[in-house]
């Protein structure tokens, strides 16, 4: 028995340093400034009064500015338009929901075509930027990286609540899951873009087709970084732990297990088959230490105690390494990870019910046929 658990969990340790071998950010300093170019950004958002204010204010503080701020009210309830206004922001409306179009395209595409600058930083309504650098940051690393480029950046997860932790290993899990970050990151064919971020020339933006190109996508990010890459552009994604943040679903539970379970499923299709691989390995680990530290203590051998909390530990100390690659979770919240394994493997087999059963997702108030 011993040596069964000890073979998982090295295949474990391996699969989890394999998957998330190298998660580049932005460099904090010596970064020369862009070349002069005009941004518009584009904000899709339905019901986020709540989070509008933190980052408009975010933006406000930037040394450099961009030429518009657009938000796309996509038939809020709540305030959204008139906190934008409060702001100095253009808050735009579009006339009439097509039940075509899944998710926020719409609302993408409708941004698009109402900017006039000649670069496209689309961003979710959730994200601030870290410091007033961030933007700088941004647009001279992706003027580095020349007008063939599409640059998406995963935001860096704080968290101020402790059931925020639960989304740990799903942040985890769409790091890995891009294969972008892997120990075969050269070999393998990046999966697409994040859905938070996603920086581009607009006449790249239209020439592929854009958010209308990928309407019918759940995973719209996804599929249109596989679009761009497609016609021959460079996708690159970083991290955005030193310039951009998010605080994923702070209105509590249900908003969380709404948002990971609406779409996380689809997502997992693009994972390379490899990558695909280690992610079940590394989290087959988290549970053999569960079911190995159960059979040490009611063998109650010592050596098998001690073997187990020594994997345990082990587990742990990767864990936290990995996690901070994601986000600020707490380390208490992180040591308790079968907790956070059980919730994902819950919420994941609720998204894949969803999506290939059901058919039918909801979020914020809105049923999307898949």
């Amino acid at each position: 028995m011993v040596y069964i658990y000890a073979i998982l969990l090295l295949l474990a340790i391996l699969s989890g340093w394999a998957m998330l071998y190298h998660v580049p950010t932005f460099p904090t300093s010596h970064s020369k400034k862009a070349k002069q170019s005009s941004l518009s950004i584009i904000i899709p958002a339905r019901n986020e009064e709540s989070n509008l204010p933190l980052l408009l204010s975010s933006l406000k503080k930037q040394s450099e500015q961009p030429l518009e701020i657009i938000i796309v009210d996509d038939h809020s309830t709540d305030q959204t338009a008139m906190v934008a206004q409060q702001f100095g922001a253009r808050a735009i409306q579009f006339e009439a929901y097509d039940s075509k179009w899944v998710g926020k395209s719409a609302a993408c595409w409708y941004g698009a075509r109402a900017a006039s600058g000649d670069q496209l930083l689309f961003l979710d309504a959730d994200i601030f930027l870290a410091n007033p650098e961030s933007l700088s940051q941004i647009l001279a690393y992706y003027d580095r990286l020349g007008p063939q480029a599409v640059l998406s950046i995963q935001p860096y997860h704080v968290i101020e609540r402790l059931y925020e932790n639960l989304s740990v290993v799903f942040n985890i899990m769409v790091l890995a899951g891009m294969n972008h970050f892997s120990l075969l990151s050269n070999k393998l064919e990046t999966a697409g873009a994040f859905g938070p971020s996603l920086l581009c020339r607009k006449d790249t933006y239209f020439e592929v087709g854009g958010h209308q190109a990928v309407k019918h996508s759940i995973m719209e990010n996804v599929a249109l970084g596989a679009l761009f890459m497609e016609k021959g552009y460079q996708l690159d994604l970083l991290s955005g732990q030193s310039s951009l943040h998010f605080r994923m679903y702070p209105d509590g539970l249900t908003s969380l297990f709404e948002g990971w379970s609406k779409s996380f499923a689809s997502g997992s299709k693009a994972t390379h088959p490899i990558v695909f691989v280690w992610t079940g390995l590394w989290i087959t680990g988290a549970f053999a230490n569960v079911f190995f530290l159960l059979y040490a203590l009611f063998t109650a051998k010592a050596v098998f105690i001690s073997a187990a909390l020594i994997g345990y530990g082990l587990y742990f100390l990767q864990l936290y390494r990995m996690a901070r690659k994601a986000g600020h979770f707490s380390a208490i919240a992180l040591f308790f990870y079968p907790i956070l394994f059980i919730a994902f493997i819950f919420l994941f087999s609720w998204s894949a019910i969803q999506t290939f059963i059901f058919k039918k997702v909801s979020w914020k108030g809105r049923k999307i046929n898949l």
